[in-house]
């Protein structure tokens, strides 16, 4: 879904959480990118492409994806991001890029969750995002972004689940980097 956002996203939400002035303040401004968040976007595609298909991401080395020419890296990155997802794959439903709602907790709140792994069993939910920078680490515990997503799958979830816990996380191949959280999923509910 490129080009659809909400005005209040998750993926901003460190943002409007700490500054509600910062979304009126960007009102009218477009939107721009960067080679940096080409590639970003193009290893989320490449990953995406992979997950579905059971292909491992080397073969697609060299072609063309979101604009972008699919190297070394971004096959790296991508295919470890690709096997933490897997390790998932017995025991969970996996839901990939999936949009979810959080409107009920932020007014037209809405985004696309990289990987949603519900347990097969219903009792617990994992949130999974690709971070492809290596500029800056992101961690999961606390993450605002990775709570708005959870909240919009035990939304949209709630027939299927009912889980005692919800667990974060946060794959940055790039900085070698994994980070996980583990919440009660009441906790969640209450933050």
């Amino acid at each position: 879904m490129p080009g659809l956002h909400a005005k209040l996203s998750a993926s901003g939400s460190h943002r409007w959480i700490n500054c509600p002035g910062s979304v009126k303040a960007e009102e009218g401004i477009k939107d721009k990118t960067s080679p940096f968040a080409q590639w970003g976007t193009a290893c989320h595609e490449l990953s995406e492409l992979c997950l579905l298909s059971g292909e491992h991401a080397d073969a697609h080395l060299n072609k063309e994806v979101a604009g972008v020419t699919v190297d070394d890296e971004m096959i790296t990155t991508a295919q470890s991001y690709i096997d933490y997802v897997n390790s998932y794959r017995n025991s969970h439903s996996l839901c990939i890029e999936s949009r979810v709602d959080f409107s009920e907790w932020v007014p037209g709140g809405f985004g696309t969750c990289d990987c949603i792994a519900i347990s097969l069993t219903g009792d617990d939910l994992v949130i999974i995002d690709l971070k492809g920078g290596k500029g800056v680490r992101v961690d999961a515990e606390n993450n605002t972004q990775l709570m708005l997503y959870a909240l919009g799958a035990l939304a949209e979830y709630d027939y299927l689940i009912e889980p005692a816990k919800v667990k974060m996380v946060i794959v940055q191949p790039r900085l070698d980097h994994v980070s996980e959280w583990e919440i009660p999923a009441y906790e969640l509910l209450a933050h």
